[in-house]
């Protein structure tokens, strides 16, 4: 690695580290970039599972890296992760910027609990994937979806056909693992929200916001898939948090 500060940037559930494409490129020669595939997904080796066991494969890929410190950025799911790693390995965190974030003041909707069923919900998942994979394969479909997120690579969609159990197994640990994060955060904290985000809710992630005292930014117009749709704006908050941490902890 070289001089520069490190950006870890944790993707939401389903993903890969392909969804941060946009967001390393917008980040390139000014942070060294790690955008690794959590465990289940795309190219790691490692079973699914919570977001302390995440949290763990995390810091070994600062291990890996040879990084004593890096901004962790997570979106959706991968928030969870974020949070986890801030609250259990904070000397391993510079700062952390939660995209889209599921929160410790998220409440499980029907949906989610569903999905997260032992019997319904490793079936919805595996139909759900084997729909979306299907879909994909159609090119006016797959090239229209390009033009939404030109932040993501596409060329990493494929992957997540098989990532249907590990979707299950982290929707089981979305309902168990969330009260583990409540308590305070002992590094800086940005929370970065799409205004027209309906998958996780922006105004829970406001209250959590003000509740932590952490810094806010709102993206106008965006949605739930803010690394993919709107990366400039994302890797600005990064770089913002950055600044933020530097003579903290």
């Amino acid at each position: 690695m070289t001089d520069l500060p490190t950006a870890l940037l944790l993707h939401g559930q389903p993903g890969t580290g392909g969804d941060w494409a946009g967001v390393a490129a917008e980040l390139r020669g000014r942070f060294d970039v790690l955008a690794p595939d959590r465990p289940g997904y795309g190219t790691s080796a490692l079973p699914a599972g919570g977001f302390a066991h995440n949290a763990r494969a995390a810091v070994g890929v600062l291990d890996d890296a040879g990084v004593d410190r890096a901004v962790v950025a997570g979106h959706s799911w991968g928030a969870g992760v974020a949070l986890a790693m801030a609250q259990q390995y904070a000397d391993r965190v510079r700062a952390v910027v939660l995209v889209c974030p599921v929160t410790p003041a998220d409440r499980p909707g029907r949906v989610d609990r569903a999905l997260a069923g032992r019997r319904a919900g490793p079936m919805l998942a595996r139909a759900g994937f084997l729909g979306a994979g299907v879909a994909l394969a159609r090119p006016a479909l797959r090239r229209r979806l390009e033009l939404l997120v030109p932040g993501a690579d596409p060329s990493r969609w494929p992957e997540l056909r098989r990532a249907w159990r590990s979707f299950w197994v982290e929707q089981r640990a979305l309902l168990d693992d969330l009260p583990t994060l409540r308590g305070d955060v002992p590094v800086p904290v940005t929370v970065v929200v799409g205004a027209r985000d309906h998958v996780t809710d922006p105004r829970i992630a406001r209250r959590y916001a003000s509740t932590i005292g952490a810094q806010l930014v709102e993206v106008a117009g965006a949605g739930h898939l803010l690394p993919m749709q709107r990366p400039a704006e994302v890797a600005r908050a990064i770089e913002a948090a950055t600044g933020a941490s530097s003579g903290g902890r």
